[in-house]
């Protein structure tokens, strides 16, 4: 069984088809490349210090034109023999960030949510975790894992294509619940964190990272427009005494937290995995401290949620 009997069940479907009954004019294009990828033996994979696989192949040129008809991949790096899908976000760095933190995944049951194209839920799996649910509405996204996990061949990750909003679980319990690069996206931060906190398991904890605002806009800056370092939909940002405030108020309770760490052009850039605009055209030209509306430039952080009491 998967997580419960009931995420077993909600993710049945997207086992053979990881788009399952979703409607997008792209799905006919992403399946005959998915179809299209070679089924190699004696496959080597490495998750503990990257997401690795080998595997004998003769013609990795082709092989990278099919992945390359899967982009925009926006978390990474991922490697296969000789070929590195070098990703708009070098999301290794957020990784070791959060290791830092010095959290146990082993043998936990995991809820990713907005997982992306699952770079981090492969990773989990390497540091130990049993089993990884991760939910992403972007087809996209959903494809690259696909393509992936295709070679990976993990049983331990599942992905359903849905928000948690949408999916609507009810009997289901995890160990550790990730939500990054969310919070700033909520209409309704609160409700999130709330959902997050319904499905904890007892003495379960959330993994937030968000972008922190400076503490000159008290609770949280609310950027005109909803625009932001040229993301649209951002609503909140809050800062760290705003977020803080926002925990207590839902009865959590920090217990650890990471230092500030400004994002740079190092870690979130345009590449030819991602050749469209990124972090380069979110800053002011003349002033790299400001992002191009005039806020200031993020900063992210990650904060270690349980229930206050426990």
């Amino acid at each position: 069984m998967f997580i419960s009997e009931e995420v077993e069940g909600l993710s049945q479907e997207y086992i053979d088809n990881p788009f399952g009954k979703k409607r997008d004019k792209r799905i006919e294009g992403w399946l005959q490349i998915l179809n299209a990828l070679p089924r190699p033996e004696n496959i080597h994979v490495e998750l503990d210090s990257q997401v690795s696989v080998n595997f004998s192949f003769n013609d990795n040129k082709l092989l990278e034109e099919k992945l390359l008809g899967l982009l925009p991949w926006r978390k990474g790096p991922f490697k296969l023999n000789e070929i590195i899908i070098d990703s708009e976000w070098d999301s290794g760095k957020k990784w070791e960030r959060f290791l830092k933190l010095n959290q146990n995944l082993k043998g936990k049951s995991i809820l990713d949510v907005g997982s992306g194209n699952g770079y981090y839920a492969f990773r989990m799996i390497g540091e130990g975790a049993n089993q990884v649910l991760c939910l992403e509405p972007n087809l996209m996204h959903v494809s690259q894992f696909a393509s992936i996990n295709h070679f990976i061949g993990s049983k331990s990750v599942r992905m359903i294509p849905e928000r948690l909003e949408h999916l609507g679980l009810k009997n289901s319990y995890f160990d550790l619940i990730f939500s990054m690069g969310l919070l700033y996206h909520q209409r309704n931060p609160k409700e999130h964190l709330t959902d997050l906190k319904k499905l904890l398991s007892k003495k379960g904890k959330i993994i937030l990272e968000t972008i922190i605002s400076p503490k000159k806009y008290g609770k949280l800056l609310e950027p005109k427009d909803g625009n932001y370092a040229s993301m649209p939909n951002v609503h909140y940002i809050h800062t760290d005494y705003g977020c803080k405030l926002l925990f207590k108020q839902l009865g959590l309770k920090v217990v650890t937290e990471s230092e500030l760490q400004a994002t740079e052009g190092e870690e979130q850039r345009r590449t030819k995995w991602m050749p469209f605009k990124s972090f380069e055209s979110a800053l002011d030209k003349n002033n790299k401290s400001l992002t191009v509306e005039g806020y200031p430039a993020p900063q992210r952080k990650f904060y270690v949620l349980e229930v206050s009491g426990i």
